[in-house]
């Protein structure tokens, strides 16, 4: 599929819709001229293509339940209809646009809407194909050519040059078999899923800068700290977005300072690392000894402030900050006379749109840690009405202006921060198109631990609605760590821990690498083998730190009862910090396809499988030859 992408890329889309259908407005046919004022309707036919593209995802209709690709059209036609009404297409070229749609294979199941001739182009990850002409195809069906590394097929492919038909010339995505996820990532049911229906797993931090001038570059993160990340194993990082930065007097948005966030970005994303954006706050702003509001955003109405109330007990202690977050959900004016949360939602969209076509950011957190306010009190146990009233309509107000922006990232919702105990159940993240549930683990007891991992598995079953551990930690203990990196593993749950400036690297001013860990082993607590991509739906990961097995099982038909391309393979990362000499593979119902003691273990699921299952251990000595049977 095509899309206008780049900085400019949303100016030019928005400019394209708007050219006046002028002296071809009579003619009786489409016209695909080049020159709109000499007879053409290209310009025209180009941008509706692109809101296509932008409003009906192709990977969002790859296995998703009543997704399929009747609704993938549908979607299509809606737009085309909607241009149409605007007088942004003229109706005679209705049927020229929706035909490129209609023959695609978006929503199409892998096993039916494979394309086999195709030729190699690759770029990192980013994997997309081009279609070879019919002459230079061998046989039919799954030819033994190379194409897009050492794939097959070449899936989600669209008539991109408009011919009426998929071939020469047309391209897709490739069912490669990188050793990383295709983005950008979607959702299906409680699941990330890749561009070519992969569940995708999370393994790994939060940077967030609390101090002036609040973002990670001023202190020294930078491009050797991605890579070292990425060479450790992890995918995913968690950016905190800080609003004294942001928005530092009312109403004015900071642009240096979100671009001194892309610095950031940058350096993660082009090592093929996720980025989540945080909205951090602790204890609402600075009057209350707290952070990531601006004071002027606090409005107290005059009650107490104590000045000795500190993090975490201020949340419960000071009655001035409980009602500034009251004001927070209220949206009351702030001092320009706009809702607090409608300047919110202005920083939000700034932020958001700078980011809206890099698809390796994965979405945004609207807030970090919400607090209810004074009455509190029930969220220990549960406070499904106060989520919905004072939490929901927040979200709601915030996921509709960052999707309008970015229709394909996701938008993350916590629970009030209570959640975190592990006592309580969740009314969030509700099914509205698009939300993603985050949680935090901070319980004071392993069965608190537990209990934070069964409450939020279950709404996000309950919602179908994807789940991210967004902060566990805070301590370089190799006990805690492992032991909740196993509760976590035990619920299938991705996660990213707190926090990598202070718990994982000694000093940020200087390089990142073994030699500059706080503590080695807490490191070796979170550098732990696990799944990146799996082509199925696990339902078992394990790993014992003492003994260095590693067991992987799941069932090969995907989320929604997707079958995957037979090119695709199953990615694990096994960390050579474990294994050092090496390690064996025992695999049943898949294929090992990568080289012996590989950081990044392939598989390929065997023709006829219904499930798979996995041991690693290390070996003694030399790699030897892998096991599948």
């Amino acid at each position: 599929m095509t899309s206008m992408t780049g900085r400019y890329g949303r100016l030019l889309l928005l400019a394209l819709l708007w050219v006046p259908a002028t002296s071809w407005a009579g003619a009786l046919t489409c016209l695909t001229g080049t020159d709109p004022l000499v007879g053409g309707d290209l310009m025209q036919i180009t941008a509706v293509r692109a809101a296509i593209d932008s409003a009906c995802v192709c990977a969002n209709f790859d296995g998703n339940p009543g997704k399929t690709h009747k609704n993938y059209v549908s979607c299509a036609k809606s737009v085309v209809a909607s241009s149409v009404s605007a007088s942004k297409l003229r109706t005679q070229c209705n049927g020229t646009v929706t035909k490129y749609y209609s023959n695609s294979t978006c929503g199409v199941p892998a096993t039916k809407g494979e394309v086999p001739c195709v030729k190699k182009t690759l770029s990192k990850s980013n994997a997309s194909c081009a279609i070879k002409p019919a002459a230079k195809c061998v046989g039919t069906g799954k030819v033994s050519q190379t194409p897009c590394s050492d794939a097959t097929l070449c899936v989600d492919a669209a008539d991109t040059n408009g011919d009426g038909l998929i071939g020469a010339g047309d391209s897709g995505t490739c069912a490669t078999a990188a050793p990383q996820p295709v983005a950008p990532l979607s959702s299906s049911g409680r699941w990330f899923i890749d561009a070519t229906g992969r569940v995708v797993m999370f393994h790994g931090v939060n940077m967030v800068e609390k101090r002036d001038p609040y973002y990670p570059a001023a202190y020294g993160f930078g491009d050797d700290d991605a890579a070292f990340l990425a060479a450790e194993g992890f995918n995913a990082l968690r950016l905190g977005v800080d609003f004294r930065g942001l928005m530092p007097t009312p109403g004015v948005v900071q642009d240096a300072y979100i671009e001194h966030l892309a610095t950031t970005v940058d350096a993660l994303t082009g090592q093929q690392i996720f980025v989540l954006l945080d909205f951090h706050q602790d204890g609402f702003s600075p009057m209350f000894n707290g952070n990531g509001f601006p004071d002027w955003m606090a409005i107290t109405d005059g009650l107490p402030n104590p000045p000795d109330a500190v993090f975490p007990l201020y949340y419960i202690q000071n009655p001035a900050m409980q009602r500034a977050f009251e004001h927070f959900w209220d949206n009351s004016p702030g001092p320009n006379g706009i809702g607090l949360q409608d300047n919110f939602v202005r920083g939000l969209k700034r932020v958001v749109a700078r980011f809206a076509d890099n698809p390796l950011v994965l979405g945004t957190e609207l807030i970090n840690e919400p607090f209810p306010g004074a009455t509190w009190q029930s969220c220990v146990t549960g406070c499904a009405d106060l989520e919905q009233q004072r939490l929901m309509p927040f979200y709601r107000k915030g996921t509709a202006a960052a999707r309008r922006l970015a229709p394909r990232q996701l938008v993350f919702g916590e629970p009030f921060v209570l959640f975190n105990f592990g006592t309580a159940a969740t009314s969030i993240p509700g099914t509205d198109a698009g939300v993603a549930l985050a949680v935090h683990s901070y319980a004071v007891s392993q069965a608190g631990e537990e209990g934070v991992v069964v409450n939020a598995v279950a709404a996000a079953q309950r919602d179908q609605a994807p789940l991210l551990l967004t902060e566990f930690g805070s301590t370089i203990d190799p006990v805690v760590l492992n032991r909740l990196t196993a509760e976590m593993d035990g619920g299938l749950v991705p996660w990213l821990f707190w926090a990598y400036g202070g718990e994982v690297i000694g000093d940020m001013s200087q390089p990142a690498g073994p030699d500059n860990l706080r503590s080695p082993a807490a490191f070796d607590a979170l550098v732990r083998p696990y799944p990146v991509a799996i082509t199925g739906t696990p339902t078992m990961i394990a790993f014992d730190p003492t003994t260095k097995f590693f067991d992987l099982a799941y069932d090969t038909i995907g989320p929604g009862n997707v079958r995957y391309a037979s090119a695709l393979v199953t990615v694990v990362s096994v960390p050579p910090r474990h294994y050092a000499d090496g390690y064996t593979v025992t695999a049943t119902g898949a294929t090992v396809v990568s080289a012996p003691c590989a950081p990044r273990l392939l598989l390929r699921n065997q023709a006829g499988a219904n499930t798979v299952s996995v041991h690693v251990a290390p070996a003694a000595g030399a790699c030897p030859p892998v096991t599948s049977g």
